[in-house]
């Protein structure tokens, strides 16, 4: 019976599931992770982007290149403090930084010319780990954890109609947020050596109030004139996130680990000013998009492979 609970329990984790532990971990025991990251990156200033430019009849195709390779993924540690009170294995603290850039191009359309795009964009967030290890059984360990995220993004964008009117313009966009997730992971040793595991987020803002600030400036200067639309307010943000995989010893304290991992960040921003003007003067309903732009909830969405390494260092 207990051994049909736990594949059962094994079977929906593969199914629902950041991974920190990924292997049993013996005594007081730093276990250093270092990872890269090969997906797509979506970010919701992709939509504000898009809803903000339909106020001036002006359709932008998705933007391109959002695929790619991320070398500094999951970088840190976790800190496992051995307490062996039954099923309660241990407690765990860590901090793990994550990268993402993306060099992203499009083009958009209005009614007589043709806009050619690009954006250097940046995505940065590190999660501070806190958890303890259950182990029911001597091959199945349960990882509550509460999560406190930092993240932020830049986005540098510069942007060319060829038409009439024509036109050249730059956007720059840039969010900050803190966010408190509760997760949960959970692994099962196939034998001495390898270790399946899975891994979710799945609820948020807790106890940690989501906080940040969206700013959001973009000028354009026409053959007839001028414009200027900019936002600025706070950012709220909370993540879902489900991640599974599996690990394996190559020499005693290494272990290689590959994983598949979904995210999606739902963001927007709270109580923001907007305002948009040209050499007209004030435009209000540019003006109105702008702060609907900005508060309107958009997805930042992460999926793809992690490739990484984790070595352990018994104190």
């Amino acid at each position: 019976m207990k051994r049909n609970l736990v594949f059962f329990l094994v079977v929906i984790s593969l199914f629902t599931g950041s991974v920190y532990a990924q292997g049993k971990v013996e005594g007081n025991t730093v276990r250093f992770k270092g990872a890269l990251f090969f997906g797509g990156l979506r970010p919701d200033l992709e939509k504000r982007n898009f809803y903000s430019d339909i106020v001036g009849l002006e359709y932008n195709q998705d933007w391109q290149n959002n695929r790619g390779m991320s070398l500094i993924n999951d970088l840190g540690f976790d800190y496992f403090h051995s307490l062996n009170a039954g099923v309660l294995s241990n407690v765990f603290v860590g901090l793990h930084l994550n990268r993402f850039g993306r060099g992203y191009d499009w083009n958009s359309y209005y009614a007589s010319g043709l806009g050619i795009k690009e954006a250097d964009y940046r995505l940065l967030y590190s999660d501070i780990n806190l958890g303890i290890t259950l182990t029911p059984v001597s091959n199945f360990r349960i990882l509550p954890k509460y999560v406190i995220r930092s993240m932020s993004q830049s986005l540098d964008g510069t942007y060319l109609g060829l038409g009439a009117p024509s036109y050249y313009g730059q956007d720059t966009k840039t969010t900050t947020g803190t966010s408190g997730l509760i997760g949960v992971g959970f692994e099962f040793d196939l034998n001495d050596r390898a270790t399946l595991f899975a891994d979710l987020l799945l609820f948020g803002p807790f106890l940690l109030n989501s906080s940040g600030t969206y700013n959001s400036e973009q000028f354009r200067i026409y053959n007839g004139g001028a414009m200027l639309n900019y936002a600025s307010g706070g950012y709220t943000f909370y993540s879902e996130k489900f991640s599974f995989g599996a690990s394996i010893v190559v020499v005693p304290k290494l272990r290689l680990f590959a994983t598949f991992e979904s995210e999606r960040m739902t963001a927007k921003s709270r109580s923001p000013i907007a305002i948009s003007v040209s050499d007209n003067g004030l435009d209000r309903v540019g003006t109105l998009m702008e702060f609907v732009t900005a508060t309107a909830e958009h997805n930042i969405l992460v999926s793809g492979l992690k490739f990484g390494v984790t070595y352990d260092l018994n104190l």
